[in-house]
């Protein structure tokens, strides 16, 4: 585990969940509440959720797409190997969150509170993560080319190993731990947002 700024590895808490094998579809829900589900290659599209809450929750190689979420709780949860596009979660909070070996686009975490949270071997490239706040969050092994940290709020954010290419927002990242060998990515975005002018020469 990498050493973090609160000093104690970022683990989250593993999903409660009833099922001994997973299911292939949703089970309905007309609240947008979801409690207790494990699914596995299934298919989430095109829902538009108020105040949803998602607990104790197991996705793996599943396909999101069109999901918007607002006031949202996903608490215990784990998303894997699941393509995420075009999916907004404005204004809620992840507790106790894995995701790992996820592709995604047009993901925008905006107005979220992120607190035990993991993202883990994912393409996060051109995720907003506009006023988001970080509590015990871990980003390793990720693309994060043109992501987004602009007004972001760092409590504790360990980023390892991770593409930062291009990313907007570099002062969001204060107090941000991150590798040495991630900062050559960011010099460029550094340099601009310190008004500082580059001469390609």
């Amino acid at each position: 585990m990498p050493v973090t700024p609160c000093g104690r590895p970022h683990r989250t808490a593993e999903p409660s969940l009833s099922a001994q094998t997973p299911a292939a579809e949703m089970p309905d829900c007309e609240d947008g509440d979801v409690r207790d589900v494990w699914l596995k290659d299934a298919r989430l599209l095109e829902l538009d959720l108020d105040r949803p809450e998602w607990l104790d929750l197991k996705l793996e190689d599943c396909d999101v797409s069109g999901v918007v979420a607002t006031g949202y709780v996903v608490r215990r949860a784990e998303v894997l190997r699941t393509r995420v596009r075009g999916v907004t979660l404005a204004k809620g909070q992840l507790d106790d969150v894995l995701i790992e070996g996820c592709a995604t686009s047009e993901l925008s975490l905006r107005f979220s509170r992120l607190r035990h949270v993991v993202f883990r071997d994912c393409d996060l490239s051109g995720t907003d993560f506009y006023h988001t706040a970080f509590e015990h969050v871990t980003i390793a092994d990720c693309d994060l080319q043109r992501a987004q940290f602009d007004a972001a709020d760092v409590k504790c954010l360990s980023i390892t190993n991770c593409d930062l290419s291009g990313i907007s927002g570099t002062a969001g990242l204060k107090r941000a731990h991150l590798d040495a060998s991630d900062l050559a990515a960011m010099a460029t975005a550094l340099a601009f947002e310190a008004g500082i002018v580059i001469n390609d020469r």
